[in-house]
């Protein structure tokens, strides 16, 4: 393997994906099974060290269907962060072209993204509060049912599609369409079908330690502007509240500031908040 040599004897090694998890794992604070899925969607990757041979950093590079590659991990913090979280970013970038930093900030120090010319392009958001109480009817020719009576993978697969668009969001695979998939309910989830069939919309739910745990509607472009999205949150709401709860956790990647506003609006306040920076 050759090294990008840089200023202040430090180094970029390109990296196997399968020699991750470890420095994820460091890098994150946790086990590496708890790391091992960023590593496995990885394409490609990347370590930075000093002159020692002392690891600095790693980013890990997952493909997002119209953003690029989203890199996760980062550079550990010290007087070498700085350098060593742009020189990761760089060298993805180089290779790469389009990407953008699931930028944590204990990991991606935002000065010196900004400094060279990153922008925030969106955020990971968790919003927690009372469970919302009302009734929404869906949009004219769309139609709502629990994931787990629409068994036909197909129309799951498109339903899960209409988050791809999103930034944070990456390819759907097969078995993220399977009942489970990510510790989801099928029978709190929602799906929503258009009068043709095919899936549209999609929001998943679960019940964990007594609260709901909810991910932010995917709607298909053409439904965004007919309250398709608040339709499904409802649904979905009202499912949990059925089966006793009465506060709720929404997690969401990329949504877009009506979006925020909406769910701001229905008693949700943000309690995590990860931006996302995009290169030049």
């Amino acid at each position: 393997m050759s090294a990008n040599n840089l200023p202040g004897e430090l180094a970029v090694l390109p990296l196997l994906p399968d020699d991750l998890p470890a420095l994820l794992a460091g890098l994150y604070e946790a086990p590496e099974e708890a790391v091992a899925w960023m590593a496995g969607a990885s394409v490609a990757a990347w370590v930075a060290l000093n002159d020692e041979e002392v690891v600095l950093g790693a980013v890990g590079a997952r493909p997002s269907p119209r953003h690029g590659a989203e890199l996760v991990g980062g550079a550990f913090p010290g007087p070498t962060q700085q350098a060593a979280a742009l020189a990761l970013a760089h060298a993805a970038q180089a290779e790469l072209g389009r990407v953008y930093a699931f930028a944590e900030p204990h990991l991606w120090p935002y000065e010196a993204l900004m400094g060279a010319g990153w922008h925030e392009i969106g955020a990971y958001r968790r919003l927690t509060g009372r469970m919302p109480l009302r009734h929404l009817e869906p949009p004219a020719g769309a139609v709502l049912h629990p994931l787990a009576a629409v068994q036909d993978l197909a129309v799951r697969m498109d339903a899960l599609a209409t988050f791809e668009d999103r930034v944070g969001h990456h390819a759907v695979l097969p078995e993220f369409a399977v009942d489970g998939a990510a510790g989801f309910d099928s029978h709190l989830s929602c799906i929503a079908l258009d009068e043709q069939g095919r899936g549209i919309g999609l929001c998943r739910a679960s019940i964990e330690d007594g609260l709901g745990r909810v991910d932010s509607p995917g709607v298909h472009p053409d439904w965004r502007a007919s309250g398709l999205r608040a339709a499904l949150l409802d649904a979905v709401n009202g499912r949990l509240r059925a089966g006793g709860i009465t506060q709720v956790s929404l997690d969401s990647w990329g949504d877009t500031a009506a979006e925020l506003a909406h769910d701001l609006k229905l008693g949700l306040h943000v309690v995590d908040e990860t931006p996302i920076y995009s290169a030049p």
